[in-house]
């Protein structure tokens, strides 16, 4: 699948089952209820597999909710609380300091290699994620690597990655996927980006599905809708508490219901997203369609 041009502008700004050099991170992540995750650890490990210097690690900072380190060849970003990497970039210094040559061997030739070294990356950074896929990829030269990489031309490769969990109540926030750029003369990691992801909390719930879309016809009638019950679907789900890019030490993944309401194209339709354990509504939003479209 080539790469849709949305893509450039969200790998612009920021871009499988692990093996042993996961092992670190997820020792960390089962220290998170205890608020112990050794992020100059993670640190090294990401230099490490960045191929760069891992005793930089202690020149990191902790600002806004994350870590960060910044040298004259990449810049770091990991979740503060859990570890886990969240962006990867590299300065304009890094770039005079490794001319494109002319005439130069290539250390990644093909998008199948480039993948291949992707997949190393993310094994050995102790991004974690149960299986995954790369669903777009794309090779670029010329101006439209510009546009990626701090406005050099030089031929990269750019790739989507979207992990798949064999539980399917895991969806959306609960899934990790990000995009990775990868040089082709270099075979270096030129960005990464990815979400956070919270811990899951134990599934287990006590409201049942029917309630669940009581509760939520409940909310919707508030906004002047009302649905006829086989107009309503709910879904069983981890929901994210809370709404941050960051992951804060009481978010968590809960179980809960993914409720819509849905008569026609040309009607009102509306969402919920409830907690099973409680029955709090985590987020309801109505909206109509036809509207949107004209808009």
């Amino acid at each position: 699948m080539k790469l849709r041009p949305s893509l450039f502008a969200v790998v612009a700004v920021g871009v499988m089952a692990l093996g042993a050099g996961g092992w670190i991170y997820r020792d960390q992540l089962a220290s998170l209820a205890t608020g112990r995750v050794d992020t100059q650890a993670r640190m090294r490990q990401v230099l490490q597999a960045s191929k760069e210097d891992p005793s930089q690690a202690n020149l990191l900072i902790t600002k806004n909710g994350g870590v960060m380190l910044e040298t004259p060849s990449v810049r770091i970003w990991l979740d503060q609380h859990t570890g886990q990497l969240i962006q990867l970039s590299r300065p304009t210094s890094f770039f005079s300091s490794h001319p494109l040559k002319p005439g130069s061997a290539y250390e990644l030739k093909s998008e199948a290699q480039a993948e291949a070294a992707m997949s190393l990356f993310l094994k050995e950074a102790g991004v974690e994620m149960e299986a995954y896929e790369f669903t777009q990829s794309q090779t670029l030269e010329g101006e439209a690597s510009r546009q990626v990489v701090m406005g050099f031309e030089r031929k990269i490769f750019v790739a989507r990655f979207e992990e798949s969990k064999s539980d399917k109540r895991y969806v959306s926030a609960g899934l990790r996927k990000g995009n990775i750029v990868m040089d082709a003369a270099t075979g270096l990691v030129l960005k990464y980006n990815s979400n956070a992801i919270p811990p899951a909390a134990p599934w287990g719930e006590t409201i049942s599905e029917q309630r669940a879309v009581e509760i939520a016809q409940e909310v919707w009638r508030g906004s002047g809708a009302n649905f006829d019950p086989r107009q309503v679907q709910a879904k069983a789900q981890y929901i994210r508490s809370g709404n941050s890019t960051k992951v804060k030490p009481e978010d968590r993944l809960v179980p809960g219901y993914y409720v819509t309401g849905f008569v026609n194209e040309e009607s009102t339709q509306c969402m919920a997203r409830i907690n099973a354990r409680d029955g709090s509504i985590l987020q309801h939003y109505c909206w109509n369609a036809s509207q949107t479209r004209r808009e």
